[in-house]
């Protein structure tokens, strides 16, 4: 079943010759900038300590950066919602109302124990109803400068928020966490969510070849599939440092040269930064009710999506306010691979004392490395 269902995730070939091949897609785990960069993410907000999926699949090759998406553990079951959603228009604005359920079936959760996905990513939330509202400018404007992403980020079109694509420790969350065969899975707070497009918002087609709307972002601008211009089909190399372009496209039932993001197969899979304003209570809404606790230790995950932007940018492994590390920087200093670091490191949170020995080197070179690549 894992093969049939994930495969339809993104079965990519254009006439442009441009494809993905799904058995070795590029893992994001690292790809984390302190500023907007082509095929990385600018975060908002990372917790190295936070909890996430448990193990590392066998899908995922750490060696070689990359992860088989067709062979990737999937959350069983075929639950339906009574979904809630409306669009509607009010004085310039586009007003977003549900409850966050999506319309598709979603997976059993919690995670059922006798499940292949158990065996790496316990995950025991329960999808749970929500009251959102959020109201976005009908015609978004760029800001003078892109903004790191939040948590939370927008929604689909199926009624569902969508999330960076970062877990909550700051790995690529759809390489690590196991989730439905929607691609969603709920948080702490109950909230259903996905970190890329799922295979259940239909990636539809214009006349001309361009993908259709998909979701909108919380800047208000629009998210669309994985085409662009003439059919041709899209990679994050394809968009600038936010996931996007702009040419001309559909919009309020008129023909109009606006920015919009694309969602791809490869990380960051949909927005690398924001190139709109948004606001912070919006953020908070999407994200669900603040939980009464944090679940720690084996299986406990810490809520997803709510920290926004810091007043002095990202939070990382520094703590916060402080930026997460360079990896490309901090490997260059020590005088080995980005890949080779990163294996070393290992999912966070980092076991720095066993990544030095690993390495060879002593823990305070490696410390002194990352510290100075923040």
């Amino acid at each position: 079943m894992k093969k049939s269902v994930t495969a339809l995730v993104w079965a990519i070939v254009s006439t442009s010759g441009h494809s993905h091949d799904l058995t070795a897609l590029p893992l994001g785990d690292g790809k984390i900038s302190q500023s907007p960069k082509v095929g990385w993410i600018w975060a908002c907000h990372i917790d190295p300590q936070a909890g996430g999926a448990q193990q590392v699949g066998p899908w995922i090759n750490t060696a070689k950066g990359t992860y088989d998406l067709t062979a990737k553990a999937v959350v069983p079951g075929q639950v339906n919602w009574p979904s809630q959603f409306k669009l509607s228009i009010q004085n310039e604005q586009r007003v977003f109302s549900g409850n966050d359920l999506p319309s598709h079936a979603t997976g059993t959760y919690p995670v059922p124990s006798n499940s292949d996905a158990y065996r790496y990513d316990r995950n025991p939330n329960s999808i749970k109803a929500q009251t959102m509202q959020v109201a976005l400018p009908l015609w978004p404007t760029l800001a003078a400068q892109a903004t790191c992403v939040p948590g939370a980020i927008g929604f689909l079109l199926s009624g569902s928020v969508l999330f960076n694509a970062l877990d909550a420790p700051g790995r690529d969350a759809v390489a690590h966490e196991t989730q439905d065969a929607c691609q969603g899975h709920p948080q702490e707070s109950g909230v259903y969510h996905y970190h890329s497009l799922s295979n259940c918002v239909a990636d539809k087609r214009e006349p001309n070849g361009h993908s259709a709307l998909v979701g909108y972002l919380l800047d208000g601008f629009g998210i669309y599939g994985s085409y662009g211009e003439k059919g041709q089909a899209l990679a994050s190399k394809d968009l600038d440092e936010c996931h996007g372009h702009t040419h001309t496209i559909p919009w309020e039932g008129k023909q109009v040269a606006m920015y919009h993001y694309h969602a791809t197969p490869d990380f960051p899979y949909t927005a690398g930064c924001l190139r709109g304003s948004y606001k912070q209570s919006d953020v908070t809404t999407i994200s669900g009710p603040r939980p009464q606790r944090n679940m720690q230790g084996p299986g406990g995950r810490p809520p997803e999506g709510a920290a926004g932007a810091p007043p002095n940018g990202p939070s990382g492994p520094a703590g916060p306010g402080g930026a997460p590390p360079d990896l490309n920087k901090a490997a260059s200093a020590l005088g080995i691979s980005a890949q080779k670091l990163r294996e070393a490191l290992g999912p966070p949170p980092p076991d720095l004392r066993a990544a030095a020995t690993k390495l060879g080197i002593s823990v305070d070179a490696l410390q002194s490395a990352l510290n100075a690549a923040r």
